[in-house]
């Protein structure tokens, strides 16, 4: 569910915000603090305003009830005074007023005030006096001003929330149900068969006797093959050095217009992260190159006790596995390194390592160098490689001597125009289908395979110019 459904959805946010005027990138917790403090400001900002009117109301409040106990005075000081200015001045005399009070008391219509019911503005003044008494105390307690935010927020999820869709429960509540087999043995025999990873990264699984298809397409273009069984566990291994592992009835099945799966959906890979080869553990160990040139052989019995997701090598900062292959003992295996430098060797010589082993030094690499591809030398196979502008070239293994492990090993190609080498794959003694580049986009593959129709060269000539950009090779499926 994982895997085919969005029943999981993951996405980044970059939470920049403003903190005291500085943009700043926070985490969860800090994002809630800092809203929380400005929850705080806001309460004790708005306290502090609505307790500076009320206290200037009730300063208003309180020269009405003078000017209400001394009527007659305030009537006759109004009709005796030549001005304004002079009643303001003698209302502030005679009745220890203040400037602002008399104001207000001369700007109402003296009908209005005569008219004043005392207990009304008494009543107020009562309500004013106890609201500024609570507005000092919400100030003053840090406490209480944090209820308030509390129960702000709480108002808010009573107007804005949603009821919660699934139920949080604990360890102990998990309903636990018996294993039920996923599929029926009756229906489903365990038996043999062919999985397979095209150079589209598409994983199939077929029969290993099957009808033959005379016309491959696209997907039928395949960069590794295992025999395993229908019930048995078939890893992935990736660039993350990651193994991971399904069963070989879970992949698609290969027959008709179908080819299988995609890999990425089957194996469930991170973001950026290739799929080298996929293994059915048997005899053979597998061997693993780094990007770096560090190499080591993981035994099929450690593959197979590999729990899914988990690393079988041990990569040292940003390195990236680049190949990982069977291959059995006594035979040569092949790196290739992006400046067309080659190192031939025996197996023999790399450690057979567990899981957490960082491996040995395989290749020596120059300065901007990676190791791009490696593989086994089996039979009479070849090198195919291409370069950063579209040049081509086979080279036997013949051509290359073998050496001990940890040397630089020997120039592939002879580069003219070229800078490096972008693929590199080393194949058997089969025929080969090339997956070319269309005419308008030298990146997107022409889903139609043809021949690789490249002659071996010696390993020091230049490569050939192609009709179109090579952007895999492999054999075919049927």
């Amino acid at each position: 569910l994982y895997r085919q459904t969005p029943l999981e959805e993951s996405f980044g946010i970059n939470n920049v915000v403003l903190v005291d005027g500085v943009p700043e990138t926070l985490g969860l917790f800090d994002l809630c603090n800092h809203y929380v403090t400005h929850r705080l400001d806001v309460v004790v900002r708005r306290t502090e305003y609505r307790l500076r009117r009320a206290q200037e109301r009730l300063h208003i409040v309180q020269g009405l009830i003078i000017a209400l106990d001394n009527i007659d005075l305030v009537v006759s000081i109004i009709r005796g005074s030549a001005d304004v200015d002079e009643a303001r001045t003698e209302l502030c005399s005679q009745l220890n007023l203040t400037e602002i009070q008399a104001t207000h008391i001369l700007d109402m219509q003296l009908r209005r005030l005569t008219a004043l019911e005392k207990q009304k503005i008494v009543d107020e003044r009562d309500e004013l006096v106890s609201a500024i008494e609570g507005y000092e105390q919400l100030l003053g307690s840090e406490q209480r001003q944090r209820t308030i935010v509390l129960k702000e927020l709480k108002e808010l999820v009573d107007v804005y929330g949603t009821d919660r869709k699934t139920e949080i429960i604990g360890v102990d509540e998990v309903p636990v149900f018996d294993d039920v087999p996923l599929i029926d043995q009756d229906e489903a025999p365990d038996e043999a068969c062919v999985i397979t990873l095209s150079t589209s990264a598409v994983v199939g699984r077929a029969p290993t006797e099957g009808a033959k298809r005379s016309t491959p397409a696209r997907h039928d273009v395949i960069a590794a093959s295992t025999i395993g069984s229908t019930h048995g566990l078939v890893f992935a291994i990736t660039s993350e050095a990651r193994a991971l592992s399904v069963r070989a009835i879970d992949l698609g099945e290969v027959g008709g217009r179908s080819r299988g799966t995609p890999a990425n959906k089957a194996f469930g890979t991170n973001r950026g992260e290739e799929i080298l080869t996929i293994v059915s553990p048997g005899t053979e160990n597998v061997v693993l190159v780094s990007a770096s040139g560090m190499v080591k052989r993981i035994s099929p019995t450690e593959l197979a006790e590999t729990k899914n997701a988990k690393t079988v090598m041990n990569l040292k900062g940003t390195d990236k596995l680049a190949a990982a292959f069977t291959c059995p003992d006594g035979i040569d295996i092949v790196m290739v390194a992006s400046d067309a430098q080659t190192l031939r060797t025996s197996v023999d010589g790399i450690s057979v390592q567990g899981r957490g082993a960082a491996g040995v030094a395989g290749m020596k690499l120059r300065d901007g160098a990676s190791v791009i591809g490696a593989g086994a030398a089996l039979g009479d196979g070849a090198i195919v490689t291409v370069s950063d502008i579209g040049t081509a070239k086979v080279t036997p293994f013949e051509e290359l001597e073998a050496k001990g492990r940890g040397g630089t090993g020997v120039r592939l190609t002879r580069f003219t125009k070229e800078k490096k080498l972008a693929m590199a794959t080393v194949v058997g003694p089969d025929a080969l289908l090339a997956i070319m580049a269309t005419d308008e986009d030298d990146k997107v593959p022409d889903p139609a395979p043809v021949d690789l129709t490249l002659e071996p060269t010696k390993r020091d000539l230049v490569s050939s110019r192609t009709e179109r950009r090579i952007l895999a090779v492999g054999p075919s499926r049927w």
